[in-house]
């Protein structure tokens, strides 16, 4: 049982540590989707009914700069004719780095 157990692990490792790459370049791209861990009590509450916390200003200049790079808006964002086609915001790191390997 041991063995199998330190091979899960080491596993899991190899997986963490493929993907840090992607979630370091997801987390500096688009920090929008972590707000939530800063949520109090309210704030995590209106996520939970759908409803962005975040003023309207920041939510307009977090969706300008996502539609510049032809990624779909954030929580609570126009979803209209005009965002079809968009990627999510995880395809767009793995693009990103898929693009770019010598970097």
């Amino acid at each position: 049982m041991g063995k199998r157990k330190d091979a899960q692990k080491a596993l899991l490792k190899k997986l963490s540590q493929k993907e840090q790459p992607l979630r370091t370049l997801h987390s500096e791209l688009f920090p929008e989707e972590y707000d939530f861990y800063y949520d109090d009590f309210v704030d995590a509450k209106k996520r939970s009914r759908g409803v962005n916390p975040m003023s309207e200003e920041y939510q307009h200049k977090t969706n300008v700069r996502r539609l510049a790079l032809g990624v779909e808006p954030y929580m609570g964002g126009v979803r209209d004719e005009s965002s079809k086609g968009l990627m999510n915001s995880w395809e767009y790191c793995r693009l990103y780095l898929s693009q770019n390997k010598h970097v």
